[in-house]
């Protein structure tokens, strides 16, 4: 199994096709072409199964001459969604994870919460995406916001923004709560250590919000402009990707397909 690291994200997403300051932060927006998607959908599909499932060893039960079985578990424990809705939103944040990732350096892969949801085809609450700087750098938390769907709404971009004010104003150890006890089970004395620098209350923060859809909207962030003017996030940055033919049918040697790319890639 191959998961996207630092590299082969920035690879897959490729270099921004718009890039601007405003008011309010800092906007770039990126194209992710259908020839892309299909070079690195086994990455995308395999870091999706990674995200949502700590079973991590189907290549090695395959390679012991029982494809059959590593298939059957790897199908079992996936906690992967079959709904089409959480689909769309779980692509976001994980999507949005790896972002804070490769392109803003925070660690974001500490814990993975999609893992311990006890019912997968429903949105786990809370915190998006959110990261922390690595021991060697100075201490300072990334929230995030992940909106993913077909078609651009402004309404998902208000949604976002009003989520972000009110995590703002959120003592950290609430937020991080769960790290800190995903940590404490892999007895992992450094990456506590990390967290709990990230506690102080003087820590600075920095927001995100990443949108992802199918169509490609003019001013996916227009209304930001407005909303800083009432009430400022700081260090603010907003992120529009664009996914060509997310929710499109898949042909398969020239027979039509009912299944989507969206279908194939939370396929265990």
């Amino acid at each position: 199994m191959q998961v996207f690291d630092p590299q082969t994200f920035r690879q897959f997403l490729g270099r921004p096709t718009w890039c601007k300051n405003h008011s309010w932060g800092i906007e770039e927006r990126y194209v992710v072409s259908e020839s892309s998607l299909a070079e690195y959908e086994g990455i995308l599909r395999d870091t999706l199964y990674h995200h949502h499932s700590s079973f991590g060893v189907f290549d090695e039960i395959r390679a012991l001459s029982y494809p059959l079985t590593a298939l059957a578990m790897r199908q079992r424990d996936s906690g992967n969604p079959a709904d089409d809705t959480t689909q769309m939103g779980n692509l976001g944040e994980v999507i949005g994870t790896e972002f804070a990732r490769a392109f803003l350096d925070f660690e974001t892969t500490w814990a993975f919460p999609k893992r311990l949801n006890p019912n997968v085809d429903q949105s786990m609450k809370g915190v998006d995406i959110i990261g922390l700087r690595s021991t060697h750098q100075p201490a300072e938390l990334l929230i995030g916001e992940a909106k993913s769907r077909k078609q651009f709404s402004k309404d998902s971009i208000d949604e976002a923004y009003d989520h972000l004010v009110a995590l703002h104003v959120r003592e950290a150890p609430r937020m991080l709560r769960f790290v800190k006890e995903s940590l404490s089970l892999k007895g992992d004395r450094r990456g506590l250590a990390n967290v709990d620098r990230h506690m102080a209350d003087d820590v600075p923060r920095r927001c995100l919000i990443v949108s992802i859809t199918q169509a490609e909207p003019r001013n996916p962030f227009e209304v930001l402009t407005e909303r800083f003017g009432h009430v400022q996030l700081p260090c603010l940055m907003a992120v529009h990707i664009r996914i060509h033919n997310l929710k499109g049918k898949k042909a398969e040697d020239g027979q039509h397909s009912e299944e989507t790319w969206l279908s194939r890639l939370f396929a265990p």
